[in-house]
């Protein structure tokens, strides 16, 4: 296989992560969040300490979804050193930036879309897969009356997945405007 077939795969596997990763961060960023929710924020970021009253198994999920968040930091950093040097790589060939753009905005296009269809008709299933994979230990299961259930509530999960992979989405279509100006370019 050539070596840009390869780069081109390699790209259209990262270029989705960032992406999503970017909008997660983006989202969350611009998010107006409740006094309860910005505490636990800046908990979960390691900005400050804890001092909500949760329960000791609240508190103990919390610190799992915090490890959760920090590998989320390393995928996003490792995916957009990835993408930005491969980018950097092919700067001067434009041929191989309009593959990269093209592919890499389909990718993200069929994929994000993929997740967010999958989400819109069975958003429950896939929360509840989400935290059976990354919190096996079956700490994230709280009853309706409890302080983490109420201060992030299923409609905060489904407002900000939402906006997330809509932002995505945009994304994905941005890459490929990318390539059709780099083609437009090209051709004058």
């Amino acid at each position: 296989m050539k070596k840009e077939k390869v780069v081109l795969i390699i790209f259209c596997i990262f270029i989705p992560i960032f992406l999503l990763l970017f909008s997660y961060k983006v989202v969350l960023g611009l998010s107006d969040l409740t006094e309860n929710q910005q505490e636990t924020m800046d908990f979960l970021d390691n900005k400050e300490e804890l001092n909500l009253n949760y329960t000791s198994s609240a508190v103990s999920h919390l610190e799992d979804v915090k490890g959760v968040m920090n590998f989320i930091d390393y995928l996003f950093y490792f995916s957009l050193l990835v993408c930005t040097g491969i980018i950097t790589y092919y700067k001067k060939n434009k041929e191989q930036l309009m593959k990269l753009f093209k592919y890499g905005g389909i990718t993200t296009l069929v994929s994000i879309g993929f997740i967010l269809l999958f989400a819109l008709f069975a958003f429950n299933h896939v929360f509840t897969l989400f935290h059976q994979i990354f919190f096996p230990q079956g700490n994230w299961i709280f009853p309706t009356n409890s302080l983490l259930i109420q201060t992030f509530p299923i409609d905060f999960f489904i407002g900000i997945s939402f906006k997330i992979f809509l932002l995505s989405i945009g994304f994905g279509i941005v890459f490929i405007l990318l390539n059709s100006l780099l083609k437009k370019k090209q051709l004058s």
